[in-house]
């Protein structure tokens, strides 16, 4: 993994907001639209499109368009990649 990566990860993580949106798609087995994900939040909807955006591009979550509809979903593979390294890097 590269650090810019990492970085760019860790970086999405560091923001209050943003961590709670990602807690709440890893915790949607299925998929949650970004209309829950502003709810659960309780953040404005425009307001989670943001975050949802830095996620998405630091890699941490992948999203669909279902109609109308956005439904994201927690890219696994990434966060474990992520945590493997933090564990490496602790050793």
């Amino acid at each position: 993994m590269e650090k810019m990566e990492i970085v760019a990860q860790l970086s999405a993580l560091a923001q209050p907001t943003r961590l709670e949106i990602f807690l709440a798609i890893t915790r949607a087995a299925d998929g949650i639209t970004s209309s829950e994900v502003a709810e659960q939040a309780d953040t404005m909807p425009n307001n989670a499109s943001v975050h949802l955006s830095v996620l998405r591009n630091a890699g941490l979550v992948s999203s669909t368009k279902e109609g109308r509809s956005v439904t994201y979903r927690a890219e696994r593979t990434a966060l474990r990649t992520l945590a493997a390294f933090l564990f490496d890097a602790a050793k």
